[in-house]
């Protein structure tokens, strides 16, 4: 028994972080959504502790997230960079994708496609509800928004291949 925990526990640490945060986030969500304000516009008044903690793991899975991808790329690109230059060849500017998802576990996969799920929820119930949804909701989305910016970034960037040697050089 202890030996299983002691493989699976990053496994657990994960699942009850996700846990979590879908959790805490989906009360907010239906919070949100069923409130019915007296005064058109106003938004509902939600619990501090609900705020700070959906604010401490929204920020947080932001943060790992984008950092599990960033020293990902950085990973790859230093393997390929090495790579290329025991070939004799520069490969500065190559963006292999299919390299860097191969190289995110499982586990990051599932907190990124979590984040986006529960995120694009957030954004959509913004959206919908306006000046009736609160502050909070309004933050997490602009949030969202920086990050799916930030990674759209990454995945469409274009860089230039540095230039080939001459054949006179």
């Amino acid at each position: 028994m202890g030996d299983f925990f002691r493989k699976q526990l990053f496994n657990i640490i994960a699942a009850v972080f996700l846990a979590l945060f879908v959790i805490v986030w989906g009360n907010v969500l239906i919070q949100v959504w069923v409130f019915v304000p007296e005064i058109p516009g106003t938004p509902p008044q939600l619990n501090g502790a609900v705020v700070c903690a959906a604010g401490a793991l929204s920020t947080s899975l932001s943060s790992l997230t984008a950092s599990a991808l960033g020293f990902t790329i950085a990973e790859v690109r230093r393997e390929e960079q090495r790579s290329g230059e025991a070939a004799g060849k520069a490969q500065a500017g190559v963006f292999d994708a299919g390299g860097i998802t191969t190289k995110l576990s499982g586990r990051v996969i599932t907190a990124l496609m979590v984040y986006l799920a529960i995120g694009l929820l957030v954004l959509g119930v913004w959206l919908v509800k306006g000046t009736a949804s609160s502050d909070l909701i309004g933050a997490f989305s602009l949030s969202l928004l920086g990050w799916i910016i930030g990674a759209a970034g990454v995945v469409f960037q274009t860089e230039k291949p540095s230039p080939e040697p001459s054949a006179a050089g």
